[in-house]
């Protein structure tokens, strides 16, 4: 420290700003380090669990700001103008400037609109490019035939061709161009790569064979990820964890830089993609005894040997974290900011794990009445829910759902294990009993019971993809082909592959009805 302000410490910190250097155009990775380091041992804290956070006596660098460029002349070269404009007059004098247009619109074209371009299409697009052209030029023609490209309907909106002669309600197969962006963006959210497109536009992705080639390649490669990343958040409502923001007061471990939703949805991510990567059965998803972590996920939940900030693969020493219910996302999103709510908690497991949601709370039915809570002695979440579901209007919904939600009780509200309830100081029950007779104590009881039958839990599975798959909502007519699929794949061990193999082969995913008419409305008197 600069005690008599003599200002060395100004001049040591002028010496890592504004520090200049050169290079060449285009995109860069970019690391900063110092030349030599000092070998005094540092007296601080060995591990500063918040990012970013905390102060040492030796040199570091916890981030830096990057400005520039100062002298820019012309465009430079980057990844994404090198694919647009893969025809340059400037560069090529052998062909014209509409000629090289044409060549750069057909290319895009093809690729936003997932099919072969007509005449037709490229006449439209080169009218942007002449008014561009009269603006700016040649680059200036290229932009707005792009923006016209992205404006279309043609790459806005997947639609499906009538056939001419077909009845309202009836059925009638998508043609493989159709085909080809329905398993694009189901597998990869995302457009057709240019092997998908060529095999759709030879007619060859309906057959049989072929399809279940593409299925494989389009599964093993690093875009499938998105069914982990999208499909996921979706099937597990994992948007709530948005709206969970720790209360500070209740959970200051948890709470501002410690908050650690968006870590929890890195693991989330990362686990179920392990699963399907590694086209392990989806049972998998309740039983893994594996997650993600990095440093500070692996603090939240109690262990200590793993550190940085990247996440790595981790074996699960403790079986309470197996499986989907052991992971911070879900417990947390099935919670409130300042406690926890074996109902959401009962809820969840009956909706996205079981497939059978409870019905809707009667009008009328209180709410949780927190006031008991600091009144003469704090209450346990169990204790407040035996007063809530002492009125028989709550009594039967809450039977079903507030023993699975116990079962889960030793996570409180952030995801974080605890064997006590800080504010009551007692020990946390997490007994219960199920319906049929069955007792619970805790998560791994929790589990074994759910494994009893996992083709429910597939059930539950196929039912969720096979909507992500189609685009559209679950109706009760398709429910015999996610049951035909469960009894099929239950050979195959209920493998993730033989599962989005069925899926594609169904008759939801291949196959388009024609739409009934609208009823009229009838003028009331």
């Amino acid at each position: 420290y600069d005690q008599v302000q003599s200002g060395a410490l100004d001049r040591v910190n002028a010496r890592l700003k504004n520090i200049k250097f050169q290079t060449t155009a285009g995109p860069h990775r970019i690391g900063v380090t110092f030349r030599r380091q000092s070998f005094a041992q540092s007296d601080d804290q060995l591990q500063v669990f918040s990012p970013g956070g905390g102060q040492d006596r030796l040199y570091s660098v916890n981030s830096f700001q990057l400005l520039g460029p100062f002298d820019v002349k012309g465009l430079s070269s980057t990844p994404s103008r090198d694919r647009v404009l893969i025809c340059n007059p400037a560069k090529d004098k052998t062909k014209t400037p509409e000629a090289c247009a044409k060549e750069i619109f057909s290319t895009l074209a093809k690729r936003a609109y997932r099919r072969p371009v007509t005449s037709d299409d490229i006449a439209e697009i080169m009218q942007y490019y002449a008014d561009g052209v009269k603006a700016g030029g040649f680059e200036s023609g290229i932009r707005e035939g792009v923006t016209g490209i992205l404006a279309s309907p043609f790459f806005l909106y997947r639609g499906d061709r009538l056939p001419a002669g077909l009845k309202p309600g009836e059925k009638f197969a998508i043609t493989d161009l159709e085909l080809a962006s329905q398993l694009s963006f189901f597998l990869w959210n995302s457009i057709p790569d240019d092997e998908l497109l060529d095999v759709a536009v030879r007619n060859k992705l309906s057959d049989p064979a072929t399809l279940d080639k593409q299925v494989r390649r389009m599964l093993a490669d690093p875009r499938a990820k998105t069914l982990a990343s999208d499909f996921v958040p979706q099937w597990l409502d994992m948007g709530r964890l948005d709206a969970i923001v720790p209360d500070r007061d209740v959970f200051p471990y948890a709470s501002g830089r410690m908050d650690p939703r968006q870590d929890y949805r890195t693991e989330l991510t990362l686990f179920t993609d392990s699963i399907f990567r590694e086209d392990r059965s989806v049972v998998d998803l309740l039983r893994a005894s594996h997650t993600f972590l990095n440093e500070r996920l692996a603090l939240q939940y109690g262990i200590t040997d793993v550190k940085g900030d990247e996440f790595r693969r981790v074996e699960l020493k403790d079986s309470v974290r197996w499986g989907l219910l052991g992971k911070g996302a879900i417990l947390m999103a099935a919670a409130y900011p300042n406690r926890t709510s074996p109902v959401l908690r009962g809820k969840f497991i009956l909706t996205a794990i079981e497939g059978v949601p409870p019905v809707n709370p009667p009008p009328g039915v209180p709410a949780l009445n927190d006031k008991d809570i600091g009144t003469t002695k704090a209450l346990t979440v169990r204790e407040l829910m035996a007063k809530h579901r002492a009125s028989p209007t709550c009594a039967s919904c809450h039977a079903v759902m507030e023993p699975l939600g116990f079962a889960l009780e030793n996570f409180d509200a952030t995801g974080m294990w605890r064997d006590k309830d800080r504010f009551a100081g007692t020990v946390i029950d997490s007994a219960g009993e199920l319906p049929d007779g069955t007792k619970i104590n805790g998560p791994d009881d929790l589990r074994k019971t759910l494994l009893r039958h996992p083709d429910q839990f597939v059930q539950t599975f196929v039912e969720n993809l096979l909507t992500y798959s189609m685009g559209r909502t679950h109706e009760y007519y398709d429910m015999p082909t996610v049951r035909r699929i469960v009894r099929d794949t239950a050979a195959k061990d209920y493998r993730f592959s033989a599962i989005v193999q069925a899926v594609v082969k169904s008759e939801q995913f291949k196959m388009r009805r024609v739409p009934q008419p609208e009823p009229a409305l009838s003028a009331k008197k």
